[in-house]
C-alpha cells in the first residue's frame, strides 16, 4: 500500500511474551505483520472469521479466533490461546477488542493479561499511530499517510492470580495511553466495525 512505517524501540522475536497493541483501524494487523519479525499468532474475535477480506487474511496468518458472546465457547477459545502461549508462540492481542471511528483508547479486555499472568509471561506493549487516519472505520479506500509504531518496554506480571492480571492490564494500558497520542475513550455504544 506504500505506507511508510517508522519503528521506535527494539523488537526481539526470540523474546517470549504476549504482544498487545492499540486498535484503531483494519490496517493494524497488517502493520504489525509487516513490522514485527518472527512467527506471530494473532488472537481475534470470531466474528471476523467469516468476513470475506479480513477472514481470509486472518486465517492465512494462523489466527486464533475467540468467542466473546458465549462464555462456554470463550473458555475453550482461551484454552487454545493458553496452549499456544505454553508452546512458545508469540500471541498478539488487541485488548480493546474493537475499534471505533472516533479517536480514543478503549478499556482493555482481560484475556491477554490472564494468560500472561498465569504463564508468567511479560506483556510487550506496541503502540500504533496513524492507522486510524489512513483507514477509518466504515471506509473502504485508504488515504495517504504515515504510521509510527512504538515498541515499549516489557511489563512483567507480579504474580499469577487474577489480581496480578488486573494490575498487569492497568499498567499496560497506562503505558500505552501515554504513547498513543489519543485520549481515554468510553466504551463504544455501537461499534462501526462489522
Amino acid at each position: 500500500m506504500g505506507i511508510r512505517i517508522e519503528v521506535k524501540g527494539v523488537w526481539s522475536p526470540s523474546e517470549r511474551g504476549i504482544v498487545i497493541s492499540n486498535h484503531a483501524s483494519y490496517l493494524d494487523g497488517l502493520v504489525l505483520s509487516a513490522a514485527l519479525s518472527g512467527e506471530l499468532a494473532f488472537v481475534a474475535k470470531k466474528e471476523l472469521k467469516e468476513q470475506f477480506f479480513a477472514g481470509h487474511f486472518l486465517k492465512a496468518l494462523g489466527t486464533i479466533f475467540v468467542e466473546r458472546a458465549n462464555p462456554e465457547g470463550g473458555v475453550e477459545d482461551t484454552r487454545e490461546a493458553l496452549l499456544a502461549a505454553q508452546a512458545g508462540q508469540t500471541l498478539v492481542f488487541f485488548p480493546e477488542g474493537t475499534f471505533t471511528r472516533a479517536p480514543g483508547l478503549l478499556a482493555f479486555k482481560l484475556g491477554a493479561f490472564v494468560i500472561a499472568a498465569s504463564q508468567n509471561l511479560p506483556i510487550l506493549p506496541v503502540t500504533l499511530r496513524g492507522t486510524r487516519s489512513i483507514l477509518r472505520g466504515g471506509q473502504w479506500f485508504p488515504r495517504h499517510g504515515a504510521v509510527s509504531m512504538r515498541v515499549g518496554m516489557p511489563i512483567s506480571p507480579e504474580g499469577t492470580d487474577f489480581t496480578a492480571a488486573l494490575r498487569l492490564r492497568d499498567s499496560a494500558r497506562a503505558a500505552m495511553l501515554v504513547q498513543c497520542g489519543e485520549p481515554e475513550a468510553a466504551a463504544p455504544l455501537q461499534t462501526e466495525e462489522p
